[in-house]
């Protein structure tokens, strides 16, 4: 087994198609005290979850499942549909 530190961004050190797997829980849309430069909007988070989905797709092996733990988020009575637009 193999324990990588790294963005899942890019994961250069994945060859193409060799994961059968992918389970990821990223930074939630309404969590900036933990990532306070992350994503200054709301287009900036979607734009990340794609980089990390063309990531995924790229290490997963044909046929096999990548699964997001991701919600909907309320920030300041403002209803963001982080679901819909991943799946999007």
């Amino acid at each position: 087994m193999k324990v990588i530190f790294g963005d899942s961004r890019n994961m250069k050190e994945v060859e193409d198609n060799s994961v059968g797997l992918v389970l990821t829980s990223p930074p939630y849309y309404n969590a900036p005290f933990d990532f306070p430069d992350l994503f200054p909007s709301y287009s900036d988070y979607l734009s990340l979850l794609n980089e990390v989905g063309k990531e995924v797709f790229r290490v997963l092996e044909e046929g096999r499942v990548a699964v997001f733990v991701v919600a909907d988020m309320r920030v300041d009575g403002v209803l963001y549909p982080i679901v819909a637009d991943l799946i999007k």
